[in-house]
């Protein structure tokens, strides 16, 4: 058990477990109250399966249990690009409906505290509480929220170089940005070794995760037909670009299959010496971030060069695809 001298689980860390002093809390949990823990990996996983839609997620009575939870769940969702998803989804609603909730004058506290930006509370009108122009950009350029039109400066109520806010706008403004820095966060995790106490969680929960849909309009298929022509120009580009986010993200290779697909294609046309290092960087940077491969009509307009490097049994199948997508856009 943790002693005395040790940090302690505060309220803040149990209701936004994300927050960035969380990790260093968790760390501190011995192996058997964490990762081994019956209880936890029971928790783990029906928070996880809630983020599928399959279960109903109630907050174990046990706060540490609850806490520890939070990041046995996200060491599984970082495996998987559409688990990782739909848990930072599901966990981003759950810390906003808890921040809803909170006394109006500790939002600004929780907000600081969580994402460092500077919220003043009046509590004299509609829009209650505002932030610095520049704090304000400075969050919605860290998770990219202003991809969203919603958090586009234009779009906020400005005043004297501050962006006014209601209680609604606040709350979900915490939630957007709950939701990146979890995602965020889980990518991080994937550079971190996977836990062997979680290999069986994982193997349960990605049972239920549903397998991507190929339309014939985004076929992948002119990948599986490049490895059989192996091409001596242009190997790094296609390295990194296309067959290590295929391999990991399309075909759901596990790294070190894929790492060895790539290699003994590479091999086959060239020195491979120069290019082990680039591969395994490669394929754990695809599996990290997500990185999907370039469909043949993208790779055409996106990367012309490249296209032209396809042997003709390859460069061929866009003509199928063409028409196949033009039958489909005729019904």
């Amino acid at each position: 058990m943790l002693s005395q001298k040790e940090p302690v689980l505060t309220e803040m860390m149990l209701r936004y477990p994300f927050v960035h002093y969380s990790r260093k809390f968790f760390d501190l949990i011995p192996i058997e109250e964490s990762f081994s823990s019956r209880e936890v990996v029971r928790q783990a996983e029906t928070r996880l399966m809630s983020a599928l839609g399959r279960a109903n997620y109630e907050p174990h009575i046990t706060e540490l249990v609850e806490f520890s939870s939070f990041f046995v769940s996200a060491f599984v969702a970082s495996q998987d690009s559409f688990l990782l998803g739909r848990f930072a989804k599901r966990e981003a609603e759950r810390s906003r409906r808890l921040y809803g909730g909170e006394d109006p004058r500790d939002k600004a506290t929780v907000i600081r505290e969580c994402f460092g930006i500077g919220i003043q509370y009046s509590g004299d009108s509609r829009y209650s509480y505002s932030a610095g122009v520049e704090e304000y950009l400075t969050l919605v350029s860290r998770y990219e929220l202003a991809k969203a039109q919603g958090w586009k400066l234009v779009r906020q109520a400005l005043s004297a170089g501050r962006v006014y806010f209601t209680d609604n706008v606040l709350n979900d403004l915490f939630g957007d940005s709950a939701q990146r820095a979890i995602s965020d966060g889980l990518k991080n995790l994937r550079k971190a070794p996977f836990p062997k106490q979680l290999v069986e969680l994982r193997s349960r929960v990605l049972t239920y995760v549903p397998v991507p849909r190929t339309r014939t309009g985004r076929s992948y298929n002119y990948i599986d037909e490049l490895l059989k022509h192996p091409i001596a120009d242009g190997r790094h580009r296609f390295v990194w670009l296309v067959f290590a986010p295929f391999l990991v993200n399309v075909r759901k290779l596990d790294e070190e299959d894929a790492i060895e697909k790539i290699k003994a294609y590479v091999s086959s046309s060239g020195d491979m010496s120069a290019m082990k290092r680039f591969v395994e960087y490669n394929v754990k940077r695809a599996k990290r971030n997500g990185l999907m491969p370039p469909t043949l009509p993208k790779l055409r307009s996106e990367h012309p060069d490249l296209f032209s490097l396809l042997p003709k049994e390859v460069s061929a199948m866009e003509e199928p695809l063409k028409a196949a997508n033009s039958r489909t856009s005729t019904k």
